[in-house]
């Protein structure tokens, strides 16, 4: 079972530079949500090393998860969203790896707006969230891709991906994993 610890200032410090240097968060600051920044560290072995992976999603590993609080935790005190970060993942990471995560994880939360598009607020007067799907969503079996070809759902994303974005996507990503 991880063990989870609320993460240091600096996080949030991370995440607030994140947002008011980038447009698309500006709604989060305007609606002053609360984000809750939790460290997950995954269980450790008799030496101290990770025994497995401290955030999980389908089993998959994750370094980083955003979720909306309920109002019945945010009445005893908590934020209106949560960000989970792999402890273990972030220590041995550079800054901008942190950000780019921070960035991807804050991309998730979107004040939610009446038709008039002012912010929604529940009960308590804390502005109402709704979580961002990603753009794209990816379940792939190799296998299948190499026996259908371009019949295959893995290429047909494939295709799609590179038709619509093209190398928006891709360039550096060679020369950075050198």
């Amino acid at each position: 079972m991880p063990k989870y610890e609320r993460a240091p200032k600096t996080v949030n410090d991370l995440a607030n530079d994140i947002m008011v240097g980038c447009t698309e968060h500006k709604p989060l600051l305007d609606a002053k949500v609360k984000i809750d920044f939790v460290f997950a560290y995954a269980d450790e072995d008799q030496d101290g090393n990770p025994r497995n992976f401290a955030v999980k999603h389908h089993g998959r590993r994750l370094f980083g998860q955003a979720r909306i609080i309920k109002t019945k935790e945010r009445v005893l005190g908590r934020g209106d969203a949560e960000i989970l970060l792999d402890a273990n993942w972030w220590g041995g990471v550079t800054e901008e790896k942190q950000r780019a995560l921070l960035d991807h994880e804050l991309t998730h939360l979107v004040v939610r707006t009446d038709k008039f598009g002012r912010f929604d607020f529940d009960d308590l007067h804390r502005p109402m969230l709704k979580l961002r799907l990603h753009d794209h969503e990816f379940g792939w079996f190799a296998s299948i891709a190499k026996r259908h070809g371009a019949d295959s759902i893995e290429c047909e994303q494939a295709h799609r991906m590179m038709t619509e974005a093209g190398q928006f996507y891709w360039p550096g990503i060679v020369e950075k994993r050198k």
